[in-house]
């Protein structure tokens, strides 16, 4: 290789080259950037992120209203309303409630001390620890749970409405639209023959 000889490039083929490449990462680069949002759309994100705050910032000041943390009653919540086939460990609380893992634990040894809930060896795995509601944990969950449906009662529809107008600005199709008002539909349904019971 070392006396073999290469023949000499053509004057600006170093151009032509480094210019295919310029095209290419300039195509590349357009189609990654994703087209702006326009004003309406903004607007309709900013009121749906509105409307989810304002639903947050009631249930907070309920918990505390009833002397309650509002995050262990987050815990509450996500282990009673864990998907079917979910186990109520750490490490799937912390995903559900967006949490790091030692923040995770560190809620859950307060919600402990405090006799919300407790550990319990897994019936599947006894190497692993599941995480029980007690009586007193489902007590508080209820009254809060109550109040919670109770606010969607008055701000669901806003909220709803909100959700709507941003799925129609993101253009996203008709079909996945109808799909979450058939979702949002059951859901008022459950929560209705619930309250009646």
């Amino acid at each position: 290789m070392a006396g073999e000889k290469f023949p000499p490039k053509s004057p600006g083929s170093n151009l032509a080259d480094s210019q295919i490449v310029s095209q290419s990462d300039k195509m590349s680069k357009e189609k990654a950037q994703p087209k702006p949002l326009t004003e309406t759309e903004y607007k309709a994100l900013a009121e749906f992120r509105y409307q989810i705050r304002k639903f947050l910032r009631h249930m907070e000041e309920h918990a505390r209203e009833l002397g309650q943390n509002p995050q262990q009653y987050q815990v509450l919540l996500a282990i009673e309303g864990l998907p079917s086939g979910a186990r109520p460990m750490i490490s799937t609380l912390a995903e559900r409630m967006q949490l790091n893992h030692n923040s995770m634990v560190e809620l859950v040894d307060r919600c402990e001390e405090r006799g919300l809930i407790r550990r319990a060896r897994s019936g599947a795995d006894r190497r692993q620890v599941e995480l029980v509601i007690t009586a007193d944990g489902h007590a508080i969950l209820r009254k809060l749970a109550n109040g919670a449906r109770q606010e969607l009662r008055t701000i669901g529809p806003s909220m709803a409405e909100a959700l709507q107008s941003l799925l129609e600005e993101l253009h996203l199709p008709k079909s996945g639209a109808e799909n979450g008002r058939q979702r949002l539909g059951k859901a008022k349904k459950t929560s209705q023959e619930s309250s009646e019971q």
